[in-house]
């Protein structure tokens, strides 16, 4: 990977995606080039090798057969709208897909383990180029980054050339908003979060999230002081959204869709990074409040559901002290 460099204070162009995947590779990843990935079709979107594996590994005792039913069952997924798809297929990642293999026996098949990130295959992948068709002619796009987890692209990151100051953030944004919805959806089917950045500003957000509402990514964790030039905003997104372990804590319990009958809404949300770090202060201020008065095993297993309970009531919660003011509601 190329080193850092800069160009009036910018990344240059042919560097910038390469630094991007080199910062990804120090938080964690492993980067695989889109070229190399074995496809049988070009308009394949997963990394079945991944899937399998991860499959293979989690569950040693389905034969052969039952991965490969279980890996169409992902690669086939659809629904009503390509929104419904989406919100589909984030529900078998958080809950699991319901299963009865060749054997007859019920089963929960997981795609993700939150439980050991070690577990967890990432990859980190560019140049990967998606076909579709459009008036019976194959044409293909490339997304400029695209993470994965397991074999799913479960973020794309869409970047503009920071030395040419009329391709902006914006233009990232319509990018995946417009033209991948339109063009190549069944990518986005499986990619619930989504980044922008033009070398100067870098977003966070979701495939449907509304432009204004991307949002830039300040603070590692609470301690750390305000990222305060491009940069550090820079690094504190690659550090505190796309480390292994915090990525997948974000993915799970900090993105957002409405009930399925909403589903026409098209909204899919994800927290920003005071929303993030006050809600984990909560979780830590709950546990702590617990701990000495979790005699039963009963109340040690509420724990993990409470949080995730104490977590979305602050989700409505706008600003540091209005979270403050509710600790008062955590009395034991």
């Amino acid at each position: 990977m190329s080193n850092l460099k800069q160009f009036n204070g910018r990344f240059c162009e042919y560097d910038f995606e390469n630094v991007f995947i080199q910062y990804l590779e120090d938080a964690g990843w492993t980067y695989q080039a889109g070229d190399d990935i074995a496809r049988s079709k070009l308009d394949e979107t997963l990394i079945l090798e991944d899937l399998k594996s991860f499959l293979k590994d989690s569950n040693p005792d389905l034969p052969e057969e039952d991965i490969t039913q279980i890996c169409d069952t992902m690669r086939l997924l659809g629904g009503q709208s390509e929104f419904e798809t989406l919100h589909k297929a984030y529900n078998h990642f958080i809950d699991g897909l319901q299963f009865t293999g060749s054997d007859g026996i019920p089963r929960t098949i997981k795609f993700i383990n939150f439980d050991d990130g070690d577990k967890n295959i990432f990859k980190v992948v560019n140049q990967f180029t998606v076909e579709y068709i459009n008036n019976n002619e194959k044409k293909n796009r490339r997304p400029d980054v695209l993470l994965y987890v397991n074999g799913f692209p479960l973020c794309i990151i869409e970047l503009k050339n920071p030395a040419d100051d009329k391709a902006t953030i914006h233009d990232a944004f319509e990018q995946i908003t417009v033209r991948y919805w339109r063009d190549i959806p069944h990518l986005l089917h499986y990619c619930p979060l989504a980044c922008i950045s033009d070398g100067v500003k870098t977003r966070l957000g979701t495939v449907k999230t509304p432009y204004e509402h991307f949002y830039t990514w300040r603070r590692i964790n609470d301690e750390q002081p305000i990222a305060d030039s491009y940069l550090d905003e820079f690094e504190c997104l690659v550090y505190g959204v796309y480390s292994p372990a915090r990525f997948l804590e974000i993915f799970r319990d900090y993105v957002y869709f409405q009930d399925k009958i909403f589903d026409a809404n098209e909204v899919e949300i994800v927290c920003r990074y005071p929303q993030f770090l006050q809600h984990v202060y909560c979780g830590k201020a709950l546990k702590n409040r617990l701990s000495p008065i979790a005699e039963k095993a009963e109340l040690i297993l509420v724990r993990p559901v409470a949080e995730r309970l104490i977590q979305w009531h602050f989700w409505l919660v706008s600003s540091v002290s209005a979270v403050q003011t509710n600790l008062g509601l955590l009395q034991f």
